[in-house]
């Protein structure tokens, strides 16, 4: 995170502002905390395209954004030194289920257990994918990256999508985990640092944002992820 950043309470409406940018392609957005996070965007004319401005959700072939809920929800932009607005953090005081280890939650969908306060991180499988099933079950109980849990590796392996919900927004990633190394794929994506992770932030370091909120969707405008 930029120091230089600041942070303003914006007048507009949430849903406004959600709904303006919805139907722009160039803005990117994410879901998530320090350590874990999905990256959304779509292209104007991609296969798939479905954009409902009126529920406030976009979906893909590789990816979806939808909104939860703006209940409660404080926008905040964030501007650099020259004035220009480079993020909105839509933010709120709501909790997510904190899980610390591996829980199914629904058939072939499971919890990673990040143990953010905001934020879950969620895979859900294919129904053919028996195999990656029971390594997950296996490590249910268990923090995901405990030493000798199965779930990791296969979910690294496997490449199910992954689903990052918080009480504002919720973003699904079906594109790939690319390997070791390997750089993620342009438009939905997901990111996951156990290092950072470990830190226990819910902002980056230097972030403007308010102490006591947690930002639950961040929208850039005219942004390429």
């Amino acid at each position: 995170m930029d120091p230089a950043l600041h942070c303003r309470l914006l007048d507009d409406d949430p849903a406004f502002i959600v709904r303006r940018h919805l139907a722009d392609p160039t803005t990117g957005w994410s879901v998530g905390t320090y350590g874990a996070i999905a990256e959304f965007q779509y292209d104007a004319d991609e296969p798939g395209l479905q954009l409902d401005l009126d529920a406030l959700a976009v979906q893909t072939e590789r990816g979806a954004l939808a909104i939860v809920s703006l209940e409660g929800v404080q926008p905040f932009g964030l501007t650099d030194e020259a004035g220009r607005l480079r993020e909105i953090a839509f933010c709120s005081g709501r909790r997510g289920a904190q899980r610390a280890t591996v829980t199914e939650i629904g058939p072939l969908t499971f919890d990673l257990g990040v143990a953010a306060p905001h934020i879950d991180m969620l895979v859900r499988l294919r129904s053919d994918d028996a195999a990656t099933a029971a390594a997950l079950r296996d490590g249910i109980g268990r923090p995901l990256l405990a030493p000798g849990n199965p779930a990791g590796p296969a979910i690294a392996r496997a490449s199910p999508t992954r689903i990052l919900v918080s009480p504002v927004a919720r973003i699904e990633v079906h594109q790939p985990i690319p390997p070791p190394g390997g750089r993620a794929p342009e438009g939905p994506h997901t990111h996951l640092l156990p290092k950072l992770l470990a830190q226990g932030r819910t902002h980056p370091p230097g972030s403007p944002l308010p102490e006591g909120l947690y930002c639950g969707l961040s929208l850039y405008p005219r942004t390429r992820l």
